[in-house]
């Protein structure tokens, strides 16, 4: 798993973050979570990528789903803790996971990309996940954090169904 992070010291925070909700598709699918917030978490994510300047940050931020909110720190709900119980999977675990997405993305937003939280962040998703496979970081390598002030190159609406599609695991 250290090997798995130090490789991605190079890839952008948007690969990153690509690669951190690969892992919790995985997680999702490895335990049965299958809900319309979980859903609504991850395509609201992968939009991201695609944010281009303040006048569609703004609103799309301010629609963020519960499941961010959770992450960021706001309790659980009903919902989420039947889901949870359901599946036998701890809140901790679970909000391991979503706050280690979410902080990727929040600890950047407002000040420059933050390097260290990121990944530090991706490897507590990796921990916590416990997924069989990780995503193959090769489809991410082309998004360097080197570049545009550590978010990488400027994605497509193509490079984005790439990375949100792409199956292959290591």
């Amino acid at each position: 798993m250290a090997t798995y992070i130090e490789q991605c010291k190079e890839l952008s925070l948007n690969a990153r973050v690509s690669i951190a909700l690969k892992i919790f598709e995985s997680y999702c699918q490895e335990n049965s979570l299958s809900h319309s917030m979980i859903t609504e978490f991850d395509s609201y994510l992968w939009k991201w990528l695609l944010i281009d300047g303040p006048d569609q940050f703004e609103p799309w931020e301010s629609s963020r789903p519960f499941l961010v909110s959770f992450g960021i720190g706001d309790e659980s709900n009903s919902e989420l803790d039947n889901l949870l119980s359901q599946a036998n999977i701890s809140e901790h675990t679970f909000r391991e996971i979503v706050s280690g997405i979410v902080e990727m993305l929040w600890g950047s937003f407002w000040g420059a990309c933050e390097d260290e939280l990121s990944l530090n962040s991706l490897d507590k998703v990796v921990l916590h996940s416990c997924v069989k496979a990780l995503p193959n970081l090769t489809p991410f390598k082309f998004s360097k954090f080197s570049e545009n002030s550590g978010w990488g190159f400027k994605l497509t609406p193509d490079d984005v169904t790439y990375w949100r599609k792409c199956i292959n695991y290591v």
